[in-house]
């Protein structure tokens, strides 16, 4: 189409092909497709697919089509709204999409370490678990207490019983 003269002129097609155009604007149609070949074109190409179409032959439904129909549009209506949904193919989009983020995420998890050791110079926003091992001759206290090596500050370990109704504990220093 070369202008909004063919513009018009092919919008009028359906009503030329079947002869209701007023007379006016038949006969402009008629002058416009004379001298433009481009729109002549695209009418004789939109004339054969017509022609074809009409030729096709005609398909002819079983006698029980239509009870069929209704019966089968019946049992959709019966179904729930979640029969529906899971009878879609929606649903299994959605599972296979939130199974595939399951992994992924997991994947992600695995792969960042946030206990890993770190790069020289950045500092860890996590706890560190840190381990002593008891010597003998230690108390629990004294392990623990980060100012244990000043006497007058330590804790200690004081013997001890605490009573309840039916039984005793008895609190008892490591040292000996």
């Amino acid at each position: 189409m070369q202008n909004t003269d063919c513009a018009y002129i092919c919008e009028q097609f359906t009503e030329y092909q079947e002869n209701s155009l007023p007379s006016e604007i038949r006969a402009k149609v008629d002058a416009h497709l004379a001298s433009c070949s481009s729109c002549r074109e695209i009418f004789q190409s939109l004339s054969g697919v017509l022609e074809t179409l009409h030729n096709l032959p005609s398909v002819k439904a079983t006698t029980d089509f239509t009870s069929t129909l209704l019966s089968r549009i019946d049992t959709l209506n019966q179904e729930t709204t979640w029969q529906r949904i899971y009878h879609s193919s929606y649903s299994k989009v959605a599972g296979y999409a939130i199974a595939a983020g399951l992994i992924v995420a997991i994947g992600i998890n695995i792969l960042i370490d946030p206990i890993s050791s770190m790069k020289p110079g950045l500092k860890s926003n996590f706890a560190v678990e840190q381990t002593n091992q008891i010597q003998s001759d230690e108390s629990l206290a004294e392990i623990t207490d980060s100012s244990a090596s000043h006497a007058a500050d330590s804790l200690t370990l004081q013997n001890a019983t605490i009573n309840s109704q039916n039984q005793s504990v008895q609190l008892v220093s490591g040292k000996k």
